[in-house]
């Protein structure tokens, strides 16, 4: 199964489809490639291997109080005030995400395909990594957690930690990748009101995808979303 994700949509991300259910994400003309780097993080991208049954926890998925699937852009836009929007790329269709950054210069970005739908990814990495490439990162005075999931995937963090909390079978090489898919119905990461009532076919995606350097956490994407 090859799935895509326009960066994010997850305006970047591995997959066929990264968005809410009301909302399904944008493809390119030209195929992505499998993998991406730091340097085109916001690049889309695509998961070429085949997806497993199950989901991500909905810690893994919340950063800052922020849920995938759950929160909107202008959700993040209140709870960070002074923050600025972006465009993940130069795209006509390119996602929009809201960067902000801790005192240590972590940084994290929320993106989605529409400012009212859901959050479809989030991405975390050194603020630099996401400024050369035309976000804006703010400082802000709280970034409640930290730069990091619930779960707790954040910079620095070993690599064997990290594949266990996305459980990943060990691997050797520098970077990674996992594509869940499972019934909306098994996915606790949805509301109620952002399950699909129209009937049967829908599937319910999340994963991730990111890179270590020196055997610990360099930079991470987060996504979900549903599709049929």
């Amino acid at each position: 199964m090859i799935k895509l994700f326009p960066v994010l949509v997850i305006g970047l991300v591995f997959l066929c489809s990264i968005s809410g259910a009301q909302s399904t994400p944008t493809r390119s003309q030209a195929t992505p490639p499998c993998t991406v780097t730091e340097d085109s993080i916001f690049n889309e991208a695509r998961i070429c291997a085949k997806s497993r049954d199950g989901s991500l926890r909905k810690a893994d998925l919340t950063v800052a109080g922020f849920v995938i699937g759950q929160s909107t852009l202008e959700d993040v836009g209140r709870g960070f005030p002074g923050s600025h929007q972006f465009r993940l790329t130069k795209e006509r269709e390119a996602s929009t995400g809201i960067c902000v950054r801790n005192k240590s210069g972590d940084a994290v970005v929320f993106s989605s395909g529409d400012l009212a739908e859901p959050v479809d990814s989030i991405f975390i990495a050194r603020a630099e990594t996401f400024e050369k490439q035309g976000a804006k990162c703010p400082k802000v005075a709280t970034l409640p957690g930290g730069a990091s999931t619930k779960s707790g995937i954040r910079l620095g963090v070993e690599k064997e930690r990290i594949l266990a909390l996305l459980h990943i079978h060990q691997s050797h090489e520098p970077s990674f990748a996992v594509d869940y898919t499972t019934s909306p119905e098994k996915a606790l990461w949805l509301t109620e009101k952002s399950k699909p009532k129209d009937g049967k076919g829908w599937v319910a995606m999340s994963g991730a995808y990111g890179g270590f350097r020196n055997g610990r956490l360099r930079w991470v994407v987060l996504y979900a979303g549903v599709s049929n």
